[in-house]
């Protein structure tokens, strides 16, 4: 399976947006004139797609650590990562097509081949780390430091881990 990035191009107005899935394809529009293109992802360039929104979970995730260990930040900065991850969490089963595990010997990853052989419980797990984030903002927008702070173990525990704990090789 190949992997591939949708590439939005807009002539005239001045829109430009890169989306990444598994149906790619470019779109150049001009005038009345459009064409169509379909651009291929190899799949070392999907793994280093996917590392990418991992980092940036984790970056979102430490500054909602960082608010609830120490106070860095508001109650509005974790609402606004926690939309991030639960935004994030809906890209992450796109980038995982087959042929980009860590047995494949594409690119160095952590993905364990456990994630094709239950693709299903893959999705569910990146789904309840959507879920979770939501919970996460929704407690965010409360304000109160307590239920953030219950929202973040559960989201580290029950999303972040939840999936890691099964599908992901330890790393050294």
């Amino acid at each position: 399976m190949s992997c591939s990035r949708k590439i939005i191009l807009v002539a005239g107005s001045a829109v430009v947006a890169t989306l990444v899935g598994m149906g790619g394809y470019a779109v150049v529009a001009a005038g009345d004139a459009a064409t169509v293109q379909t651009a291929q992802m190899s799949p070392a360039d999907t793994i280093k797609e996917r590392q990418e929104l991992m980092k940036g979970q984790g970056k979102a995730a430490k500054a909602i650590s960082e608010f609830v260990e120490s106070g860095t930040g508001t109650a509005e900065d974790v609402g606004k990562h926690a939309a991030d991850l639960k935004t994030s969490a809906g890209q992450i089963a796109e980038l995982f097509p087959a042929g980009t595990s860590i047995d494949d010997n594409v690119a160095k990853t952590a993905a364990k081949k456990e994630i094709w052989d239950d693709f299903d419980g893959f999705k569910a797990s990146a789904d309840k780390l959507g879920e979770l984030a939501g919970a996460l903002e929704e407690a965010a927008g409360g304000g109160d430091k307590q239920q953030i702070a219950d929202a973040f173990g559960a989201m580290g525990k029950d999303g972040c881990g939840g999936c890691h704990s099964k599908f992901r090789q330890k790393q050294e």
